[in-house]
């Protein structure tokens, strides 16, 4: 017997105006908020706030910076500043040798890279003091 295997586990049931549960939730506390201001405060503050408000109900309904909700990335920010750094040291990790670091047959292949290019840079040098040699020799100045 064959049965389908769901694809999309990781998506959230959608609920009304094509929005989740939390979706929704972020927008009516938001609107809490909004009516809050609108009975308490001046009118004029309400409409100094409203952009606000809703801009970031928007933002932790919909943005998701690093795949997480906004909501989580705050707070693991948060967490990240607050608990204690550690620096863990091993002893003897100054003791590393080139070979250990980088690889015997790296080292190998870069110190006779190094040796082939001044090799080159000698034998140009030897053929410029031949050439100036024999010029000085020839040259009737």
């Amino acid at each position: 017997m064959q049965f389908q295997v769901p694809q999309h586990v990781d998506i959230e049931d959608k609920l009304a105006f094509r929005l989740t549960l939390k979706q929704l939730g972020w927008f009516a506390l938001a609107g809490a908020i909004l009516f809050i201001i609108w009975t308490v405060f001046e009118k004029w503050v309400f409409w100094v706030v409203f952009p606000f408000v809703v801009a970031g109900a928007a933002m932790f309904s919909f943005y998701k910076p690093a795949g997480l909700t906004l909501l989580g990335f705050l707070i693991d920010g948060v967490k990240y500043f607050i608990r204690p750094k550690q620096m863990v040291w091993e002893k003897g990790s100054d003791d590393i040798s080139l070979e250990d670091r980088y690889g015997k047959r790296d080292l190998d292949n870069s110190v006779s890279d190094y040796e082939r290019e001044i090799r080159t840079k000698e034998k140009k040098i030897r053929e410029v003091g031949s050439l100036a040699k024999i010029l000085d020799e020839k040259s009737d100045l």
